[in-house]
């Protein structure tokens, strides 16, 4: 990677957690300020997303492609990954995001209930306008850079950022509704802001099951590129009697890894030889990489259009031993 698009990725990055956590701020002052449970809750959504991206980019600090390559590397070298505080400081976020949304969704059914007419504060309809235009601005920012770079986070942007907007056009509808209730004497359109803030609470409440997601499955269970799973099938490749790999598939599951793979064999042999050779490849596997856990093997028969034969030749001039199994 060059050292511009380094230097454009951690621009991307800090622009879009500055911007998250000065509009969360805004939101929160704005909210407490003029009593909107429902701005509270948009601003709590925001900082959860830019505190998340920030827990995850200050525990795994060496984050461009090269590096990231060489940590790889070292898997391969049967030296396992350093482990990381960002799943337990996403637990905490989430259990802020659980317990502040609970709050709110509290505070709104009371509101609800309650008989006082709210007192609508219309200033607070600028901040929520404007932070729209921003975040607006600072995804579609992010959205070029993720895209050029092919960023598999990038579907996961995409959903915090739908999720955000949904927040804060609830808000405004809310406040809108509050203020059409006193100009047209409606007392029934009183109730659209408890009810967007519930709903709010709810957007708060999946944000936090996500990020908790996230931190027990989805950052300790990460795909490897197909160039990190060369050294595997360089050597699944080298066992007698596989003919080729068909498809194999190495997950990140905290500091080991787990592979799923699918070999092809001589149709002619027998279920007990084909299941000897999966075997083998199973145990070579998990000895030769000491951070590989589990191997799951699938045999199928070699399908390439003509008889192969040379394979179960050699197969069936095997050394006793078992020692013949590598070519």
């Amino acid at each position: 990677m060059k050292n511009q698009d380094i230097h454009q990725g951690e621009k991307v990055f800090w622009t879009s957690v500055v911007t998250g956590l000065g509009l969360a701020i805004v939101k929160g002052v704005t909210g407490y300020i003029a009593n909107n449970k429902a701005l509270m809750g948009d601003a709590l959504y925001t900082a959860s997303t830019a505190a998340s991206s920030l827990v995850e980019r200050l525990s795994n600090p060496n984050g461009t492609a090269k590096q990231h390559a060489r940590q790889h590397n070292k898997l391969a070298q049967n030296q396992p990954p350093a482990k990381t505080g960002a799943p337990f400081a996403n637990l905490m976020i989430t259990v802020l995001l659980l317990l502040g949304g609970l709050e709110i969704g509290i505070s709104a059914v009371r509101d609800l209930m309650s008989i006082e007419t709210p007192d609508p504060k219309p200033y607070a309809i600028i901040p929520v306008f404007l932070s729209i235009a921003i975040n607006e601005a600072v995804f579609r920012y992010r959205y070029r850079y993720a895209k050029k770079q092919k960023n598999a986070r990038l579907a996961d942007d995409v959903d915090n950022h739908r999720y955000s907007l949904y927040s804060s056009i609830l808000v405004l509808a809310g406040m809108l509704s509050t203020i059409a209730a006193l100009e047209l004497n409606i007392d029934q359109l009183y109730y659209i802001e408890p009810i967007s803030a519930i709903l709010v609470a709810g957007i708060v409440w999946r944000q936090g099951y996500r990020i908790a997601k996230h931190s027990i499955y989805g950052s300790l269970v990460q795909e490897l590129d197909q160039q990190d799973a060369v050294d595997f099938m360089d050597t699944v490749q080298r066992v007698q009697g596989v003919i080729t790999v068909e498809e194999l598939k190495a997950q990140e599951v905290g500091d080991s890894v787990k592979i799923d793979l699918k070999i092809s064999v001589n149709p002619q042999i027998t279920v007990r030889e084909s299941a000897e050779i999966a075997e083998y490849a199973k145990n070579l596997l998990l000895s030769r990489f000491a951070h590989v856990s589990s191997v799951q093997v699938q045999v199928v028969p070699y399908n390439g259009g003509y008889p192969y034969k040379s394979n179960y030749e050699l197969t069936q001039s095997r050394d006793t031993s078992g020692n013949g199994m590598l070519q």
